[in-house]
């Protein structure tokens, strides 16, 4: 990439690091959007967002436009990677729960095992100069066969019976996004070599506190909220739900093609 784009390292380091902060910034939000819209309309919103930028990726000019197409596939990745646990969620019931969540499982860990050495394969098919743009190019057919596949086969709600609260909890959101961002900016900027935002980690700790107050009164209220905190205690399965996520957010797709 610095040779293909003659830029330096550091810049380099923004395709990489963009994408994970800004599937961290979108996950939540992501989840709460396919409650109230149907993850399957999510995932399809998602999913087209992830090529399109995939194939901006792959075709950019020059590393400005690179990383805006990073940005925008982890937002876009950060969209759909909770409709899948979700629908997990929704779909199935008592053991056929974990063996569907242990195979979501396998995916994910074969999938981030595989990825580094396609991405590998590409690179040496291509060349070095212009074959990493090939690693983000073929997600485009994939993610085209995948988006007939979704239309067809994921089921829309399964709750239609049950009134769902389509309002976003706008303010939860921006708490909670600044709080990610007040974390992970200064990881990604550490990354990049940059020290000065360090500063931004005494925020998430204040941040945090005033997401979670905000969100028990959003439930005390009655109205729908981004989480509800007290599902994290009383949900059978939670654990293993967020250790899901968790996989899915470091093999999500894209993650290999860095």
């Amino acid at each position: 990439m610095r040779t293909g784009l003659d830029t330096s390292a550091g810049t380099i380091q923004w395709v990489v690091s963009g994408y994970a902060l800004a599937l961290g910034l979108m996950l939540v939000s992501g989840g709460r959007l396919g409650d109230a819209h149907g993850r399957r309309r999510m995932m399809l919103i998602g999913l087209t967002g992830f090529v399109l930028s995939s194939a901006a990726a792959g075709l950019a000019p020059h590393v400005g436009v690179l990383v805006a197409a990073r940005l925008v596939q982890g937002l876009a990745a950060g969209l759909l990677t909770p409709q899948s646990t979700g629908l997990t969620q929704s779909l199935f019931r008592g053991p056929e729960r974990g063996i569907a969540f242990g195979l979501f499982g396998f995916t994910v860990s074969v999938s981030s095992a595989i990825g580094p050495v396609l991405g590998g394969l590409l690179i040496a098919a291509f060349g070095e100069e212009s074959g990493w743009r090939w690693i983000f190019l073929v997600n485009v057919p994939i993610g085209a066969v995948l988006l007939v596949a979704i239309a067809r086969l994921v089921p829309g709600r399964v709750d239609d019976d049950t009134p769902v609260d389509t309002r976003l909890d706008g303010r939860g959101a921006l708490l909670l996004g600044a709080g990610v961002l007040a974390l992970l900016y200064p990881v990604v900027s550490l990354e990049t070599g940059q020290r000065w935002p360090l500063f931004l980690l005494l925020l998430v700790v204040p941040l945090g506190l005033a997401f979670v107050r905000h969100e028990r009164r959003v439930v005390d209220d009655g109205r729908a909220p981004l989480l509800d905190l007290a599902l994290l205690r009383t949900t059978p399965g939670t654990p293993a739900a967020s250790s899901s996520a968790a996989s899915t957010s470091r093999g999500s797709p894209g993650s290999s093609s860095c």
